[in-house]
């Protein structure tokens, strides 16, 4: 993660929101081997301008 965090950074960016989703409650319960995402999520999302 901090590869792409200090990449935006160096390039001049400003970093506004880094969010890491999960699953929800529903998902699973209907999915239960999506558990491990909530150890470590599947998407990044970095929201940032120049």
């Amino acid at each position: 993660m901090s590869t792409y965090v200090n990449t935006l950074i160096n390039a001049g960016f400003r970093i506004n929101a880094v969010k890491e989703p999960t699953p929800s409650d529903e998902m699973l319960k209907k999915y239960p081997d999506m558990k491990d995402e909530l150890r470590r999520p599947m998407f990044l999302m970095i929201s940032a301008e120049k």
